[in-house]
């Protein structure tokens, strides 16, 4: 579903006037920074250049005073302290920053990560065996420790002090020492929403001052791992760390990662999706301390074996996950996805690699998800959830059925018994269902504006003025209206498309298997980024599709599309027929369908047929196939193809002209009081007349064309005595029979063909006769 951002009152279109005026930028420009929050001409230009003159004093944040009173009195003592972190690439780079600030401002400091197998936060045995080892005289966590009271009282026990620094949100009862984190109260910290890392860097410029600025690399980093906000100060800390990532002044131990990422730029996008992966994948193949030492190393021998080793575990990691999701698919199939949540368990699965498969199920199925890992009848999650759902809300509203949890509104951790899970499941759907509309659960795709008009270098060059992009600050996204399109492989047999349209030209990666929805007269929205590339000193811009869709509304451009699907259905094989009842007991099946956003398919040969269901009018409409994955309810007209699999019922509105098969994996019911044979335009089904047809086009071999109904519009004044749905219905039956073929975009004629016409499913279906 495409949404636009909120339309603009005349006030408010006088203040964007303005804003552009004041700010010398385009309108659009000015309409899309107004949009986020950008109202005024102070906040445009607080936006427009971020960097490090915009950073807050770091003695704003409560406990931060206290924090360098004990860490000068551990400098001037000669004392030793732990620095606690984290498994993930915050909790590490967290860990990285407050070492090395720790070691420049004159403490000897010893960092220790835990493994997931040690669980998250502070864990007894991880405290035991630092103590063993470095006898320390004060423990600092970084990026963890908030939710850990009974834990930091243990280390308190043993005679050393805690300090507590973290980003998380607060538990009910915090810990009894000194903590300093973003979101506590009554502070006058003007941003919560730093990471973990962002928190160890507020620390080290309280320290050291301006010294600190060269741990931003590691604060951006984490900052684009951990999905913060880039807004504000993290924008911030984002825009300057990226400058450490190119020239003399990166890092080694990054230069060995974007060396082995083989990245070409730069940017909060390769941080998300390059050098994130590869550290995480660390602690998620139960390796953490791996990408720790590669980040404290100055060797540049280990440094490259270290980063050769990150990437080993990447590549290991997507097949162990992809793995994972193909089991958690099974189970999905098996189980049904009926609620608006989904929860899994499995006893085999690795708790490292939850979390990153349940963010892709979270994609796909627009709900959040719970992934469980079994480990002796004691169920640890990862939970992900869409944009619009709390998930920590509805997770902390049903607590009585955990042992424990924690995390954020995106993404927690869950622990409960395994008896306990039904309970659980149910009272978290009735949560979500009582406390979130329908549409929360709808995949949104929302995009600046539609374009009417050409979209310019110039319009594209102000949007990269929003870098850098991501989780709170997305780039932005457009969309175009067009109807048929022709699309062009990037390279012979390239899965990826060139499409033009009136008003920018799209790459379209992946996009080959919708060639023939792509070539049909249906009208359809292209979901695009605006892309800016340059070779050889010169600019060009292209979009880059996201998403498309149709437009699907009665009129004679869609007539002939359905029927040529019709006919096509006709040469479908054998099977046990369906379930073919009364119209009354469909519109039954129907209104107790309804009562379930999940599950259902509905489909209908024509339009005309869902003017008597108008229960269904706010449902997604789809040509030939659900083009959602969600297993929302939704409407297909001419079901033709797709994967159907997950949907537990098919309603068929009306009695296509070809005979209905039962399903294994779903009841399958049709309507047989609307004929759809009743409503079929009357054609010449005779071998006369398809003769008449494969005489008129079959001079035309060659014509860019890749369905029946392409060839007739690009035909049809050549042949204007043959009906549109006589020649759609004869070239149908002439390509079953192989004498007409379309490849590449073409309809080529095979002289060499030699065939029987009533070996035509299509033609002896539809009455055909001599």
């Amino acid at each position: 579903m495409i949404v636009t951002r909120p339309r603009l009152d005349g006030e408010q279109l006088n203040i964007v006037k303005r804003l552009a005026e004041r700010a010398n930028i385009s309108e659009t420009f000015a309409r899309i920074l107004y949009i986020r929050g950008i109202d005024t001409e102070e906040k445009a230009a607080r936006f427009l250049s971020p960097g490090k003159s915009h950073f807050t004093s770091p003695f704003l944040l409560k406990g931060m005073k206290e924090t360098v009173e004990r860490l000068t009195a551990a400098r001037d003592n000669g004392e030793v302290v732990v620095v606690y972190g984290d498994y993930d690439a915050d909790g590490i780079c967290a860990s990285s920053i407050m070492f090395f600030a720790l070691r420049e401002f004159g403490i000897e400091a010893y960092p220790v990560i835990p493994e997931r197998a040690d669980g998250y936060g502070l864990s007894e045995k991880v405290i035991d065996a630092a103590m063993e080892e470095y006898n320390p005289d004060l423990f600092i966590t970084v990026d963890c420790g908030i939710s850990g009271r009974n834990e930091v009282e243990y280390i308190k026990d043993l005679g050393v002090d805690v300090i507590v620094t973290d980003h998380h949100e607060l538990p009910e009862v915090l810990p009894d020492c000194v903590i300093i984190n973003c979101k506590l109260p009554e502070q006058d910290y003007p941003f919560d929403s730093l990471c973990g890392a962002g928190v160890a860097f507020k620390i080290a410029t309280a320290l050291l001052g301006e010294k600190a600025e060269k741990y931003l690399d590691f604060a951006a980093l984490a900052t684009v791992a951990d999905s913060m906000p880039l807004v504000d100060e993290n924008r911030d800390i984002v825009y300057e760390g990226l400058k450490l990532f190119s020239g003399s002044s990166t890092r080694e131990c990054f230069k060995a990662l974007i060396e082995a990422s083989k990245a070409r730029e730069m940017n909060s996008t390769t941080l998300a999706y390059t050098i994130a992966p590869r550290v995480n994948a660390a602690g998620r193949m139960g390796d953490a301390r791996c990408a720790l030492r590669l980040f404290l190393s100055d060797d540049k021998y280990e440094i490259f074996n270290l980063a050769a080793k990150l990437t080993e575990y990447n590549i290991k990691r997507q097949a162990e996950c992809d793995e994972l999701y193909a089991s958690a698919k099974a189970k999905l199939r098996e189980k049904g996805a009926y609620r608006r949540i989904i929860l899994l368990e499995d006893g085999g699965w690795k708790n490292g690699l939850v979390g990153i498969t349940a963010a892709k199920l979270v994609e796909e199925y627009t709900r959040p998800v719970i992934m469980f890992v079994n480990r002796n009848g004691v169920l640890h999650g990862s939970a992900r959830s869409i944009e619009d759902v709390n998930i920590l809300d509805a997770i902390s509203h049903n607590k009585e059925y955990l042992t424990e949890y924690g995390g954020h509104s995106q993404a927690a951790g869950v622990s409960l018994k395994e008896e306990d899970l039904p309970a659980f499941e149910a009272a978290m759907d009735e949560y979500l269902s009582e406390n979130y509309g329908a549409e929360v659960f709808v995949p949104k795709q929302e995009v600046e504006d539609y374009i009417e008009e050409d979209f310019t270098l110039d319009l594209a060059r102000e949007l990269n003025l929003l870098e850098p992009c991501g989780t709170g600050n997305r780039k932005p996204l457009f969309a175009v209206r067009t109807g048929s399109v022709t699309p062009i492989p990037l390279r012979e047999n390239s899965p990826h498309l060139n499409i033009s349209t009136e008003h920018i030209d799209l790459i379209y990666f992946g996009g080959a298997p919708q060639d023939a929805l792509l070539r049909s007269s249906v009208k359809k929205i292209f979901v695009f980024e605006p892309n800016i590339s340059s070779y050889n000193g010169r600019e060009s811009l292209r979009g880059y599709v996201r998403t498309f869709e149709t437009e699907i509304a009665p009129g004679r451009e869609l007539g002939l599309e359905l029927y040529m699907k019709n006919l096509r259905n006709l040469r479908g094989k054998g099977g046990e027929r369906a379930e073919y009842l009364p119209q009354a007991e469909i519109k039954d099946l129907v209104k107790e369908a309804v009562k379930s956003p999940y599950g259902t398919l509905f489909v209908a040969s024509n339009m005309k047929t869902l003017e008597q269901f108008p229960e269904l009018k706010d449902l997604p409409l789809d040509l030939g196939a659900p083009r959602l994955k969600n297993l929302g309810n939704c409407v297909v007209l001419v079901l033709s193809g797709g994967d159907i699999s997950g949907y537990r019922k098919i309603i068929y509105l009306d009695n296509p002209v070809y005979e209905v098969k039962r399903l294994k994996t779903a009841g399958v019911y049709v309507n047989g009081d609307i004929k759809v044979s009743d409503m079929m335009p009357k054609i010449n089904a005779t071998r006369a007349g398809v003769g008449e047809v494969f005489s008129a086009v079959t001079p035309f071999s060659g014509t860019a064309a890749s369905s029946s109904a392409e060839l007739y519009a690009a035909l049809s004044e050549k042949v204007p005595y043959i009906t549109r749905y006589q020649f759609v219905f004869a070239v149908e039956v002439l390509e079953e029979l192989g004498i007409i073929k379309f490849e590449n975009g073409k309809m080529k004629y095979d002289k060499s063909v030699r065939a029987d016409i009533t070996s035509s499913k299509i033609f002896t279906k539809s009455g055909g006769r001599n």
